[in-house]
C-alpha cells in the first residue's frame, strides 16, 4: 500500500507527461492496484477533474481500468465529441469496461474501420494497438473482426491480432 502521500504526486506517477519518452510501453495498472480505497476515490475525483480540462486518453484508460461509474458522464460527453478513430475506440472501450453498454460495440467497430487505411504509411501502427482495445469487449462480432486480421499478409498485424485474441 502506498503511504499517505500528496494526491498530486500520485497523479503525476499515474499520468506521466504525454510524450513518447514517458508513455511508450507505460502501464499504470500496478500503481492503481496498490492504492487504498480512500486514495482510489481521491485519484478518481482528480482524474475526472483533469479529464474535463484535457481529453487525455491515458486518463480515459485509467478511469476505465478503475471501473469509474462517476466518470461516465464526462466519458460519454467526450465520446460524443470525438471524431472517428483511435480516441473514439479508446473511449468506447473504457466506457464498455465500466457499464457493458452494447451500443458501444458498433461504435468500436466503426471507429476501427476508420483506422483501416492500408495506403497510409502508419497504418500498421494504428491498427495494432486498436486490436487490444477491441479485445477488451469480448463480444463475438468484435472477435470475428480481429480474427479477420490473424491471416493478414503483414506479419506484425497478423501476430498482434492473434495476441489480442490470446492465440
Amino acid at each position: 500500500m502506498i503511504e499517505a502521500m500528496d494526491i498530486n504526486k500520485i497523479i503525476s506517477e499515474i499520468i506521466p507527461p504525454d510524450d513518447y519518452q514517458h508513455r511508450n510501453g507505460f502501464s499504470n495498472e500496478h500503481l492503481i492496484d496498490k492504492l487504498s480505497e480512500d486514495e482510489k476515490f481521491k485519484v478518481e475525483t482528480e482524474l475526472i477533474n483533469l479529464l474535463k480540462k484535457t481529453p487525455d486518453m491515458l486518463i480515459v484508460d485509467t478511469l476505465g481500468y478503475m471501473k469509474s461509474e462517476r466518470a461516465l458522464p464526462v466519458l460519454y460527453e467526450l465520446l460524443e465529441k470525438a471524431g472517428e478513430g483511435m480516441a473514439k475506440l479508446i473511449l468506447a472501450s473504457s466506457i464498455y469496461g465500466i457499464n457493458k453498454n452494447k451500443e458501444l460495440v458498433e461504435i468500436a467497430i466503426t471507429s476501427f474501420r476508420g483506422l483501416e487505411k492500408p495506403k497510409d504509411a502508419y497504418y500498421i501502427y494504428s491498427v495494432i494497438p486498436a486490436f487490444y482495445y477491441l479485445a477488451k469487449f469480448h463480444e463475438p462480432e468484435i472477435e470475428k473482426l480481429i480474427e479477420e486480421y490473424t491471416k493478414h499478409s503483414e506479419y506484425l498485424i497478423s501476430y498482434n491480432a492473434k495476441q489480442a485474441l490470446g492465440k
